[in-house]
């Protein structure tokens, strides 16, 4: 695996080309006219094969005032041995700003630095890459 170096100090750079990488092996082998889930089945199968570890529909808790109102589920919590990120993904023909909300919604309630947005929809694959540096 490639070893990216990041000008910021980021350790995410071989986790996000991995994720990225089983992505495009997917939408190359299935096609870009599936469902949702139906990628989401296919990583469950190629994320390994990357060497990554998964957790599937995990649960983050959305609070307001330090009291958790609701949970949402991102659709992937991917590691390696370095670092962590939020994959959430679709199968639409463009990603919407609501998608993107999504995301930095993710990132700030959950705590994490990192998530990528991937468009199985669009070929070739739609990908956006979300960091969160929260105040020090």
């Amino acid at each position: 695996m490639p070893n990216f170096g990041s000008k910021k100090g980021h350790t995410f750079e071989a986790l996000s080309y991995a994720t990225i990488g089983a992505c495009i092996d997917v939408q190359r082998q299935i096609g870009i006219h599936c469902m949702e889930v139906d990628y989401q089945r296919a990583l469950e199968l190629a994320l390994p094969k990357q060497g990554l570890q998964f957790q599937r529909e995990m649960e983050i808790p959305i609070a307001y005032e330090g009291v958790v109102i609701t949970k949402r589920r991102v659709d992937f919590l991917i590691w390696d041995s370095t670092s962590e990120l939020i994959l959430e993904t679709k199968a639409r023909k463009v990603i919407l700003s609501e998608d993107v909300e999504q995301c930095l919604l993710y990132l700030h309630q959950g705590g994490y630095r990192l998530c990528l947005l991937v468009n199985f929809g669009q070929k070739p694959l739609g990908t956006r890459r979300f960091v969160h540096t929260p105040d020090r």
